[in-house]
């Protein structure tokens, strides 16, 4: 499925305010030639809690991205596609867990934000 670069901020954005975030900014915003290509970068806040998302979209498709979220401004999750870690079996797809460094099965938008309201819900980060 391809997706446009402004329908994707307004999905992303709709799932942080799901989520409880009301402080959302758009860092940057920059489409290309057609509306299935462009960078975004977002920043969303909720009390303690700081999210970063940037995607690269290129044909409809997400080829670059990093999602993060940060409590007390320590990084506690991180997904991204960085080919910097290339002993990770799901290489260049990973997932920072606090120091940690894990493979990265479903690295969707959707599954990170799920495993940020498991986080928020558990109270694991309070």
């Amino acid at each position: 499925m391809r997706i446009k670069l402004n329908d994707r901020v307004a999905y992303v954005t709709s799932k942080l305010r799901e989520l409880g975030f009301i402080n959302i900014t758009l860092v940057s915003y920059r489409p290309g030639l057609s509306g299935f290509d462009g960078y975004y970068k977002l920043r969303a806040i909720k009390r303690q809690y700081r999210v970063f998302i940037s995607e690269l979209i290129i044909q409809g498709q997400v080829v670059k991205y990093s999602y993060t979220l940060l409590y007390n401004d320590e990084i506690v999750l991180r997904y991204d596609n960085a080919p910097h870690h290339q002993h990770i079996e799901t290489s260049p797809h990973h997932k920072h867990v606090y120091d940690q460094i894990k493979p990265l099965y479903d690295y969707s938008i959707d599954s990170f934000i799920k495993e940020i309201r498991n986080l928020i819900e558990s109270a694991s980060l309070s």
